[in-house]
């Protein structure tokens, strides 16, 4: 861990460039772009950063970019003894760390650099090749955690390490459309985050567990899950207000109650209103794509799919080129929705920036979506040539790429 006179030198390093920490942050993304690698979402540099400065945490995976942005060597930052090589994985790698006999700081460090990685992964290829791998070491540092084998002080750092690998996981699961799993790691979650007091990561685990049930088929639960949250005494931000009231207007709509179409204007408002100081840092996918998708899917969960046409094209729309597997889940929904209408012209389109990504991203759940999309249009009666041909590109492509 740094000391005091490391974490003096980088806040000192930062007022003497006279440079807030939002453009240290812009600048670190940037570096980081510079030298090919993928920098996570600006609201989790924000996140790095202020643990750097702290000194909490060693900045060793971006001990170069700091030094470009600041213009000063290493030593000059307090990170000189950080010059050896980082105990996490290698940037961008999803291999988990070494098992380890016994928990210290560097092996911390090396777990919440595999959750960084796993995110970053997620975001390019889907969850279907990373969800066994992680499962198996969530599963070790369960039991690392469970006997005791690591330093007392570091107690509620393992613990809330543990509960954010599981959350993950989680995610990953239903990603690859493995429902047991992804319950099962949800409890993992919520029990790791509150024996670390982690209130942060515990509301991204609920909003997880009511978005499952929603696509269960509970939308009573769903429901549920998000007006414990709304409801409860806790002030929430303007950004996790709107989080938390898209999944009671998804709820609503699933269970067939229109009122769920005028919560948006509020959800808007809010989201409109920014984010917040005190936001959480994975509150970075609270954007427009988010929630134009989910106007959407609430729209069509009514029986209002020619309205919801336009907001599956927002969503695709403010998807980020390099965020591959977003393109690949919003134009699976974009496609469903057109064939629905019989938009054959744009169907055509769509599955022709499609297909590329299918050799590129391993998501059980939007293969799912394209093959019921599929099976709809065998359904259909006076389907042009050309998207016959089209859709059967697109299911040689999904045979193609199964393993």
């Amino acid at each position: 861990m740094a000391n005091q006179g490391d974490e003096t030198k980088l806040r000192r390093a930062r007022r003497a460039a006279g440079m807030s920490q939002g453009e240290v942050h812009r600048k670190l993304v940037e570096a980081r772009r510079r030298r090919n690698k993928m920098p996570p979402k600006l609201a989790s540099v924000k996140r790095q950063y202020t643990a750097w400065e702290s000194g909490r945490v060693q900045p060793t995976d971006w001990r170069e970019e700091l030094c470009e942005v600041f213009g000063l060597p290493a030593a000059a930052l307090g990170l000189a003894d950080t010059m050896k090589e980082p105990p996490a994985a290698p940037a961008g790698s999803g291999v988990p760390p070494e098992q380890r006999e016994f928990g210290d700081d560097e092996y911390l460090l090396s777990v919440r650099g595999y959750i960084q990685n796993l995110v970053s992964l997620d975001n390019r290829f889907g969850g279907d090749d990373l969800v066994r791998m992680s499962y198996r070491f969530f599963q070790s540092l369960h039991e690392l955690i469970g006997s005791g084998r690591y330093e007392q002080r570091l107690e509620r750092d393992f613990n809330a390490a543990a509960g954010e690998l599981a959350e993950v996981v989680g995610w990953l699961a239903y990603d690859a459309e493995k429902h047991q799993r992804v319950r099962e790691m949800n409890h993992e979650s919520l029990y790791y985050t509150r024996l670390a007091g982690d209130r942060s990561i515990e509301l991204l685990t609920i909003q997880n567990a009511s978005m499952h049930a929603g696509a269960m088929g509970r939308p009573g639960e769903a429901l549920q899950l998000a007006r414990s949250v709304l409801e409860g005494r806790e002030a929430l931000t303007p950004r996790l207000r709107a989080l938390f009231l898209t999944r009671k207007a998804r709820a609503l709509a699933q269970a067939g109650d229109e009122s769920a179409i005028s919560l948006f204007g509020e959800i808007k408002s809010l989201y409109l209103d920014g984010v917040a100081d005190s936001d959480p840092p994975w509150a970075w996918w609270i954007d427009e794509r988010e929630l134009a998708w989910h106007e959407a899917m609430a729209k069509r969960d009514l029986q209002q799919s020619g309205l919801a046409i336009a907001e599956f094209e927002h969503s695709v729309e403010a998807t980020a080129p390099s965020e591959t597997r977003s393109q690949y889940l919003h134009r699976a929904y974009l496609l469903q929705a057109q064939v629905e209408l019989g938009s054959w012209v744009d169907v055509e389109q769509t599955i022709k920036s499609i297909i590329p990504l299918v050799k590129q991203v391993a998501s059980t759940r939007t293969a799912v979506i394209l093959r019921n999309t599929i099976a709809k249009v065998a359904t259909r009666t006076k389907v042009p040539d050309s998207i016959a041909t089209s859709i059967a590109q697109l299911s040689i492509a999904l045979e193609t790429t199964d393993i």
